[in-house]
């Protein structure tokens, strides 16, 4: 089989395994959702509604010059538009060659595919807008937030499509371009390994972010990544960033440093996100987490959990 049709199999069974995720953001906590509205209204959105008379108390900004001047500047005639009740939703998605790693049903790179299509899913039935932000060191692949059905699709294919051979996540640039291509407060669900040495970069964008957005990180794991079993063998491994080889020997001491490095690199995320107040989670290829992500994420001010 072909690694097209593979895969379009991968993704027609994350298709068959769609959950329902019913987000909340922090500043809905106290409001109506935002979404599955059954009316619009008028208000401060971009959308076109009609010219009117002015009301005391408009913007100057809104005043229809053309309008005004067609009544000899008798009357004062200002534009509409639709309130923008939508809320937008940007999923950000570590591409970086570590991703690609996976010793379980998955990779993390396939999880996360797995993850953003039942993400697009919810807020479709939602009504709400929703695109995709791919990204190494760089911007990968932009889908911008819309209404369209066809991201159902489209979004996971384009994750599990990506050449991640031999490259690294840089989440400073990637909260760069956030400014760019979010330019009002968004729902930002970012799904990574978060496998950095740059802790201290990891955090500044992690702040930048948290403070535009409503931020919540999911943390995608592997159980071979702080769990080796002890073995009487010589294993040889590839870094999948720098494409580089490193033999090691399945003693019981050699994987007891691995575990305490990792355990050492969760910890130091943990403190993050509970310094930020970022909401995460951790999220495993071999778990049945649709229930636990779908109350974690249902959470307007959910902390960060284990």
């Amino acid at each position: 089989m072909d690694s097209g049709k593979s895969r379009d199999s991968l993704i027609d069974a994350m298709l068959q395994r769609l959950c329902y995720i019913p987000y909340r953001t922090r500043w809905q906590a106290h409001q109506m959702r935002l979404g599955q509205r059954a009316s619009r209204q008028r208000g401060e959105g971009l959308e076109f509604d009609q010219i009117k008379a002015y009301q005391a108390g408009e913007g100057i900004r809104r005043v229809n010059w053309a309008a005004t001047a067609r009544t000899g500047y008798a009357s004062l005639f200002v534009n509409s538009y639709y309130d923008e009740k939508d809320l937008t939703i940007l999923i950000l998605v570590d591409l970086s060659g570590s991703m690609d790693f996976g010793s379980a049903r998955l990779t993390k790179k396939a999880l996360a595919a797995e993850l953003s299509a039942s993400l697009v899913y919810s807020a479709l039935a939602c009504n709400d807008r929703i695109g995709l932000l791919g990204f190494t060191s760089e911007v990968a692949c932009y889908f911008p937030p819309g209404h369209n059905r066809s991201y159902q699709w489209m979004i996971p294919e384009a994750i599990l499509s990506h050449d991640s051979t031999c490259a690294r996540a840089n989440f400073g640039a990637v909260a760069q371009a956030l400014q760019v291509y979010l330019k009002r407060r968004s729902l930002v669900f970012l799904l990574s390994d978060f496998l950095t040495e740059d802790m201290d970069g990891l955090m500044q964008a992690l702040e930048l972010m948290r403070r535009q957005h409503d931020l919540r990180s999911l943390w995608l794991t592997d159980p071979r990544e702080h769990d080796l079993p002890v073995a009487h063998a010589i294993m040889r491994t590839q870094d999948l960033e720098t494409g580089d080889y490193v033999t090691m020997r399945l003693s019981r001491r050699n994987c007891r440093r691995m575990a305490q490095a990792a355990q050492a690199h969760q910890e130091r995320l943990h403190a993050i996100w509970q310094e930020l107040d970022i909401a995460y989670t951790q999220v495993a290829p071999e778990s049945d987490y649709e229930t636990d992500i779908t109350h974690w994420v249902a959470s307007p001010l959910g902390r960060g959990r284990r």
